[in-house]
């Protein structure tokens, strides 16, 4: 049976001149990028360019997996994630490009009606209200998944909310839940809940509950393939593909 990291990895090209081991993609990008990241590899395939291969998880996974000794090209990132690959001494100083902030939101089944959570006092009615609850498992270093238990356990709601919550391995797997009315809510990053098939953006948390995370593309082993793969990371097209799911400029 192919294994996790094997299925989160793009069964696409890889990109020539960077040295890497043979099963090693091309990108590590965090899931609040990975449709924008998919857009990306797909405008590449539609121009008969070589397609990079990209590998999706947590934040921490991702970071972990670097830090661990495995060297993508470049990686997509959240900024504190970059800044600890780089207190390894792990790529340039210089190739690090910000491409936008997202904060944490909350998706439903589309179709259905959708909660207020426009107040923390309504957000945690809502959350109180909600039959089934999936967010990702914050042991896995998901960024929002850590966010979201620390705000649960501040509303005071963890007992409370513990027989419906939904520990998930990676956020976007919890909006696809939604997706298919398997729960009737689930946390992510906003980005990974524009525009998803079968569910609707309810809205970002409160503001006073609410975390806004700055993504980075960084290079992790330097070369010239690397910096242009940088380029397209951070590139024009590549910006209007964040806009397009939900980032704000960083």
């Amino acid at each position: 049976m192919p294994s996790r990291r094997a299925l989160l990895a793009a069964p696409l090209l890889m990109l020539p001149g960077i040295a890497r081991a043979q099963d090693t993609p091309a990108i590590f990008a965090a899931g609040a990028t990975k449709h924008a990241v998919e857009e990306l590899q797909a405008a590449e395939r539609a121009a008969g360019r070589p397609v990079p291969s990209a590998a999706f998880d947590t934040v921490g996974a991702l970071r972990d997996r670097i830090l661990a000794g495995e060297r993508p090209a470049v990686t997509l990132l959240s900024a504190e994630a970059v800044a600890a690959i780089r207190g390894r001494g792990i790529g340039p100083a210089d190739g690090a490009v910000d491409v936008g902030r997202t904060g944490v939101g909350l998706a439903a089944p589309a179709g259905r009606p959708a909660p207020d959570i426009g107040t923390p006092e309504a957000f945690r009615n809502a959350l109180l209200a909600a039959e089934t609850i999936a967010y990702a498992d914050p042991a896995r270093g998901a960024t929002a998944g850590r966010h979201v238990a620390v705000v649960i356990e501040r509303l005071g709601l963890t007992e409370a909310l513990r027989p419906k919550l939904r520990l998930v391995s990676f956020g976007v797997e919890g909006v696809a839940m939604a997706g298919r009315g398997e729960v009737t809510l689930a946390f992510s990053q906003a980005t990974e809940i524009i525009d998803r098939p079968g569910v609707q953006l309810v809205g970002l948390l409160p503001e006073a509950l609410n975390l806004w995370t700055v993504y980075r593309a960084a290079i992790v082993q330097d070369g010239p393939a690397a910096r242009a793969l940088l380029a397209l990371l951070s590139g024009e097209a590549a910006r209007a593909a964040y806009a397009r799911i939900g980032f704000r400029p960083a």
